[in-house]
């Protein structure tokens, strides 16, 4: 696994790696997709207890997820002695050279320092055995002195009650300490901006390109301020728009980007020829299929006999049909979807552009409207029987058509009578991207 240079990199990878979706990953950590999703773009940076939640779960230490240890089996390669060896390991540079440790983001070192700060407040000296028995000794004594002496004793209780209180006082005012080191850190980030938002208001599948929206309002701004926005790809390439400012705030529309894994956007004043930026976001899932519905869907039973022709039974249609990971990203980031408008199980018959049959599937639509997501399993509206002559092929799919009109199809399994034998390509868990009616799937 690729390892990530931001916190929420390293999150969204070890949540994937795990098979969880954000919903699955919030479920267990007790908090919201929404949470986990401003996590993952790094515009929120989860408690220390989740961080420790999270590494439990991933099986990763804590400082894996921070960024500051590698990942378990990674060690530095065994070192060597005399400059040869030292420049080979260096791609010919001095032998002196060092490898810069990747630095932390402001927010990934109060997260460490938390870290920090509790371990070194969990030490406590522990008893020994002997120590131990002593101590149970010692009750035993205290509580035969109590039947002779309960005033003193009372008095004695009175102490170490005050001792308590006093331990308690003290460790309240260390976590509180530490609480605060946490807030002075946070608060020495030198924001230019009080707030941002940034939207992703369309796509074009085909152009492979994204739509967005940005906003920032400056804190502080004069009658000549102007603003650039600028876009970073995981490549390098970079792209600028000049924003449009009223007092404060400063943004951009219709700003068409190409589609990419990770898009890093930042933002920057000039005043009287002085520049200032802050970086504002990652945006992850920008890619053509994060915008599409993720859909399992297979046969179960297929059933066959005879040759000429090859009489074909399809049951057992087994379908989990949901919305992609990035319709549930919140404020500050928000994702654009063309939402289903009808789903139908349609079959077509050699190389034919109209379907032979169509099974329109509007129960299993409207638990996807509803719930985002929608599972079907052996369903007997969905059934379907054919003869296939010698070499005719049938292909089943589904049909989506969206919000805006466009249509999509998902093979879910195609047939051919090969001279007899059925040639049967099921696409087990996985759509036919770009696969459109007239034609015979090659896999």
């Amino acid at each position: 696994m690729e390892e990530s240079k931001t916190l929420g990199g390293r999150i969204q990878a070890h949540r994937k790696a795990a098979g969880l979706s954000q919903e699955a990953l919030g479920e267990r950590l007790g908090v919201s997709r929404q949470a986990v999703s401003r996590w993952e773009a790094d515009a929120a940076v989860p408690e220390l207890e989740k961080l420790i939640a999270m590494s439990r779960l991933f099986g990763v230490t804590v400082g894996t997820l921070l960024g500051v240890e590698p990942p378990a089996g990674e060690a530095g390669p065994a070192k060597e002695t005399g400059v040869g060896a030292a420049s080979a390991e260096n791609g010919g540079a001095a032998p002196d050279e060092t490898v810069p440790a990747p630095e932390l983001t402001d927010r990934e070192l109060a997260a460490a320092e938390a870290i920090a700060e509790k371990y070194l407040a969990s030490f406590r000296p522990r008893w020994s055995r002997n120590r131990k028995l002593a101590a149970a000794a010692a009750l035993c004594a205290l509580v035969l002195a109590i039947s002779l002496c309960d005033a003193f004793l009372w008095g004695q209780l009175l102490e170490v009650r005050q001792e308590l209180s006093s331990l308690k006082a003290s460790t309240y005012q260390q976590a509180q300490s530490a609480a605060g080191k946490t807030d002075i850190i946070m608060s020495e980030n030198d924001n230019i901006f009080h707030d941002f938002t940034i939207q992703v208001t369309d796509y074009d599948l085909e152009a492979q390109t994204l739509t967005l929206r940005a906003g920032v309002q400056a804190k502080a701004w004069e009658a000549d301020t102007a603003c650039v926005f600028t876009a970073i790809l995981s490549d390098g390439q970079q792209f600028q728009a000049d924003a449009l400012r009223q007092e404060g705030a400063c943004s951009v529309e219709d700003w068409v980007l190409p589609m990419d894994g990770e898009i890093r956007l930042s933002a920057a004043l000039t005043t009287a020829g002085a520049s200032a930026s802050q970086p504002l976001a990652k945006l992850i899932n920008c890619q053509p299929e994060d915008f599409q519905l993720e859909i399992n869907c297979h046969w179960d039973a297929v059933r066959h006999s005879g040759t000429d022709p090859l009489h074909l039974d399809l049951k057992g249609l087994r379908l989990d049909i949901r919305y992609p990971d990035n319709t549930s990203y919140d404020y500050p980031i928000t994702y654009a979807f063309h939402a289903p408008t009808a789903l139908d199980l349609c079959f077509y018959r050699n190389e034919r552009t109209a379907p032979e049959l169509v099974l329109p599937m509007e129960e299993v639509l409207d638990d996807l409207t509803q719930a985002q997501s929608a599972e079907c399993f052996n369903d007997p509206d969905y059934r379907a029987s054919f003869d296939l002559a010698p070499e005719e092929t049938l292909v089943s799919a589904l049909r989506v058509r969206d919000d805006r009109g466009d249509t999509f199809w998902y093979v879910v399994g195609a047939f051919q009578n090969r001279g007899g034998t059925l040639l049967s390509k099921p696409f087990l868990d996985q759509a036919w991207d770009g696969w459109q009616p007239g034609s015979f799937p090659q896999a």
